[in-house]
């Protein structure tokens, strides 16, 4: 028969094991992956109470131009610079309010430079599923609106003739999934969004469209579509390696208006042809602690037509709370 002493013992033992357990399970909780996401793909909505701020400095570079058989010919330009900053709130379990505010920092062919308010954007995600188990599937429903808040045209009377905006009231619906595989360490998301076709802004002057001095008249847009498949890999509780594959499809466009000048005079009609591009976005993440990452890499498109070949590095800090 046991005496007191040694039951009291061995329970004081047992208890000191378990209390390890217990700190040994927090810290390897604490220490698993954490993910801050890709630099493009949309998450899933955020838990009721959080709020995400995530502040973007982009550089965009133009490396030349595809033509219309898809062919890559030599251009460039001055490059610009963009300050965007995402912010998310979780209203609902299932429904997080957000906006984007964007600014830039351009150079026109003159050299000279101005800083610039962008347009801005309202969205809502809804969230329509949520799995368990080891996946953790999502899919969400996202609604966005684009407000004109940045200058389109006039940029004749500007300090400088470089756009920050579009002019058009956009609205776009999308779809966004995620799920997680190799035991958490792995997490892949698809998106894909829709921009509604016939949005249209009044124009004049020199313009994002360009359109010249005297012009008057209005821009209608196409459809577009942006797709999204990215893969984020926890190689440490700090170090994460992300990437992503970006299509961006866009719809004609028109033009159309008169242009005064001078000596009189004449109408003014242009259609712009469909375009695609096709990019890589690898990038790498580095997490001080569960609330703050820096997220940094760049996108580098690799074909198109009738459009841009860009290289457009970038870096954001991703703050939650």
């Amino acid at each position: 028969m046991m005496s007191n002493h040694v039951i009291a013992r061995r329970a004081t033992a047992a208890g000191v094991v378990m209390l390890a357990a217990a700190l040994a399970s927090q810290v390897a909780a604490a220490e698993g992956p954490r993910f801050a996401g890709p630099l493009l793909s949309p998450a899933p909505p955020l838990p009721v109470g959080m709020l995400n701020i995530e502040p973007y400095l982009i550089n965009s570079q133009l490396r030349g131009l595809y033509d219309e058989n898809g062919d890559r010919r030599d251009a460039s330009g001055p490059d610009g610079w963009y300050l965007a900053v995402p912010i998310q709130y979780g209203l609902h379990e299932r429904v997080t309010i957000a906006a984007s505010l964007n600014a830039s920092y351009n150079r026109d062919d003159g050299n000279r430079r101005a800083f610039d308010i962008g347009d801005t954007t309202l969205s809502a995600l809804f969230g329509l599923y949520k799995g368990e188990g080891v996946h953790r599937p999502t899919l969400t429903l996202a609604v966005r609106q684009s407000i004109a808040t940045g200058h389109h045209d006039r940029l004749e009377e500007r300090p400088i003739s470089v756009a920050s905006g579009t002019g058009v009231g956009a609205t776009s619906l999308g779809l966004h999934g995620q799920a997680y595989f190799l035991d958490g360490h792995l997490r892949m998301r698809a998106s894909t969004l829709w921009r509604t076709p016939g949005a249209n802004a009044g124009v004049r002057g020199q313009s994002a469209f360009g359109t010249p001095v005297g012009f008057d008249g209005r821009v209608r847009l196409g459809a577009a579509v942006t797709s999204l498949l990215a893969a984020e890999y926890s190689l440490s509780p700090t170090w994460v390696l992300a990437g992503e594959l970006l299509h961006e499809r866009e719809g004609a466009g028109s033009v159309h208006g008169r242009v005064v000048t001078a000596t009189g005079s004449q109408d003014m009609y242009r259609r712009d042809p469909a375009s695609w591009r096709f990019s890589i976005v690898p990038a790498i993440q580095y997490h001080w602690n569960d609330h703050v990452a820096l997220v940094a890499g760049a996108q580098v498109s690799l074909a198109g037509r009738n459009s841009s070949a860009v290289f457009v590095p970038q870096v954001a800090v991703n703050m939650g709370w």
